[in-house]
């Protein structure tokens, strides 16, 4: 669960941090490199409690100046789209986990989540017909007595300006759904087994961090997800830069472009902002002065 928990801040194993993100701050001005207008980077959390949802003064003097609205993609989607994304969250067929695993970790699974975890069996039943990524990651927005999303928030925020968007549902989609459906399922009974999906404990820390706006605590909760979840360095590397760094880099060339045309408002995962190869730094890179806004 910890490692579903570290997607929510973002969707080289034990790497040091040769340029550590120090400010705490989850707003950034980015300026310089011949720009004609100042934007703004913005680290989000998609699952949070609506008593920790803040949106500061400073942060919507930025929103205000600037033209666009940048997020990771685009969640008011069209109801074909909507249903294509549906199809890809539930196993085929109609299926349910329960015709992949044996019945002994079925009925183990089905009792955890009624008995251990209270949810109600009608909603059970849904759940049990989601594919693991999807299914760990409902479970724990169960967990969440009143969720608040960022994204979806500022988009409303955003009804005038032009929106932008650095990925596509289909890449996220195959980002997460990488694995085969065996390894995923394995994975997940390993999780329930281990008592993992119970997230109240991982998710007041990464909360916490989120709320103290540490950036760079955020970010080494995600690496160390990683390493608790696979021991073998080589897989753990491969996981960053699959989740993370080769979408840091991918990002950076168009928002570069977009911010030659117009000032952005960039929010995406805060866990994508911090590390040697996070967007600040790669934006530093770039001849971009990147600083952080202070409450």
């Amino acid at each position: 669960m910890k490692l579903i928990l570290a997607t929510v801040l973002i969707l080289n194993c034990l790497c040091t941090f040769s340029q550590k993100i120090e400010a705490k701050s989850l707003l950034w001005k980015i300026s310089g490199n011949g720009l004609k207008d100042t934007s703004y980077l913005y680290g989000t959390i998609h699952l949070i409690d609506k008593k920790d949802f803040v949106l500061t003064p400073q942060l919507k003097r930025s929103f205000k100046k600037t033209h666009a609205l940048v997020l990771e993609v685009n969640i008011e989607m069209d109801t074909p789209t909507k249903q294509e994304m549906a199809r890809k969250m539930m196993y085929p067929n109609r299926q349910s986990i329960q015709n992949y695993v044996s019945p002994s970790d079925y009925n183990y699974l089905h009792s955890y989540l009624i008995d251990t975890l209270k949810i109600s069996s009608l909603k059970t039943t849904i759940y049990e017909m989601l594919t693991p990524f999807f299914f760990e990651s409902i479970i724990a927005e169960e967990q969440i007595k009143n969720v608040k999303s960022y994204e979806k928030t500022l988009a409303k925020m955003a009804r005038k300006k032009e929106k932008l968007f650095v990925e596509t549902i289909q890449e996220q989609m195959d980002i997460v759904n990488g694995d085969s459906l065996h390894v995923q399922i394995n994975n997940l009974m390993r999780n329930i087994r281990a008592g993992k999906l119970n997230a109240d404990k991982e998710m007041k820390e990464m909360i916490k961090l989120y709320v103290n706006q540490d950036l760079q605590g955020l970010y080494n909760y995600v690496t160390a997800s990683f390493v608790e979840f696979e021991k073998d360095p080589e897989k753990i590397d491969e996981m960053l830069a699959k989740m993370l760094t080769n979408r840091n880099k991918k990002w950076i060339p168009l928002l570069s472009n977009w911010m030659q045309e117009k000032s952005l408002f960039i929010a995406v995962g805060a866990g994508h902002l911090a590390g040697d190869e996070g967007v600040i730094n790669l934006l530093k890179r770039q001849g971009y002065t990147v600083e952080p806004v202070f409450n």
